[in-house]
């Protein structure tokens, strides 16, 4: 009994699994291929960042320290502004009390001249009185 035999099968029919591990070995060595030839690059693009960020980092603290530098000058000269505001408060006071003094000082001698004038005026109305009274008593 012979059997009958098989035609022959094309190439791309005759092992359909090899076949497609042939096509996935390429599509996996083209892959990897692209990796390595963008590694390089990757890797560049990576210290890139890096160093754009490194960057960002020292602007942000240089900035930082010139901001608490501002303000610490800022303290300061509101500090002396203030302590300035004091003594011209102190001196002012004080010329304050010199002139309260002063005025002090003439009101009292206005005061003892217009104490003794008006002791004069009422001791001469006192001595006219009394003769003109010792006459009313006298008749």
């Amino acid at each position: 009994m012979d059997t009958p035999e098989k035609p022959d099968q094309s190439p791309s029919q005759a092992e359909p699994a090899g076949g497609a591990e042939g096509v996935g070995d390429a599509l996996r060595a083209a892959v990897e291929r692209t990796l390595a030839a963008t590694a390089d690059s990757a890797t560049e693009t990576r210290q890139r960042a890096q160093s754009l960020v490194d960057d960002v980092v020292r602007r942000g603290q240089v900035a930082r320290d010139q901001v608490t530098r501002r303000g610490e000058e800022a303290t300061t000269r509101l500090a002396e502004a203030i302590s300035e505001l004091r003594t011209a408060d102190d001196e002012s006071f004080e010329e304050l009390r010199g002139r309260v003094a002063m005025l002090e000082a003439r009101l009292a001698s206005m005061e003892t001249r217009l104490e003794s004038e008006s002791n004069r005026e009422v001791e001469g109305e006192v001595r006219t009185a009394e003769p003109h009274g010792q006459r009313d008593s006298g008749d």
